[in-house]
């Protein structure tokens, strides 16, 4: 699966101060956006043919860091990997973490509940609602902050996956191309554009390329 290279990660780079970031073509897409910011901001796309493990400025996700900590400690197999990510997540969430489960980023709480989330700092969680695909999520407003909608981030390249909604959804676009096939037919939004899909409906969900949006959902626990 190709690394995503988008706006959110040529800022990072500017916001740690890193000059380039490596993206190989044979497993990268750099997107239009991440191009123009790059050039903008003097930060080097470098899309030699060597591929390093990750983009080299590309913050890891701290609960995969710690879950990874702890299965070094484990026999083999004495854990589910995804039962221990779940306790990880669950002791940040209770010792004040700040991020909502299948993810992390930075927010801010107002004493009267309004919560501001800074888009360029999220990282993505794992949707595990398609396996096999690499397909990103974080929920970034959840039931948590006493909302009765929810809101997050999705991100993956080429990829599809069948999807069967029993809540109300819209998609805004920001990066790439989102692929909704309904009915017989596909509708392709591009950043910028509105998905609404009413609860109830059977589609597809994907890209030939690559694609990252925002969705909001109602009610809260779509994932319930």
């Amino acid at each position: 699966m190709k690394t995503l290279i988008s706006a959110a990660t040529i800022r990072d780079c500017r916001d740690r101060g890193d000059k380039s970031i490596s993206a190989p073509r044979a497993c990268s897409i750099v997107t239009p956006e991440a191009r123009d910011l790059a050039a903008k901001w003097g930060i080097t796309i470098d899309q030699a043919a060597v591929a390093p493990a990750a983009p080299t400025c590309a913050a890891a996700d701290p609960v995969a860091q710690i879950r990874q900590r702890v299965s070094d400690r484990l026999a083999p197999g004495a854990v589910d990997a995804g039962l221990i990510e779940q306790l990880v997540r669950k002791a940040l969430q209770d010792m004040g973490g700040g991020a909502p489960p299948g993810g992390s980023c930075e927010r801010k709480v107002a004493d009267n509940g309004v919560v501001l989330v800074r888009g360029n700092t999220v990282r993505m969680g794992s949707f595990d609602g398609a396996p096999g695909r690499n397909i990103g999520l974080t929920d970034v407003i959840t039931g948590a902050d006493q909302a009765r909608m929810s809101a997050g981030y999705m991100a993956w390249d080429n990829a599809f996956f069948p999807w069967t909604l029993n809540y109300d959804e819209i998609d805004v676009v920001l990066e790439g191309e989102l692929h909704i096939r309904a009915g017989g037919k596909t509708y392709i939004g591009k950043p910028g554009d509105v998905f609404f899909i009413p609860s109830g409906a059977s589609i597809e969900f994907g890209t030939p390329s690559s694609v990252r949006f925002v969705y909001v959902t109602y009610p809260a626990n779509w994932a319930g």
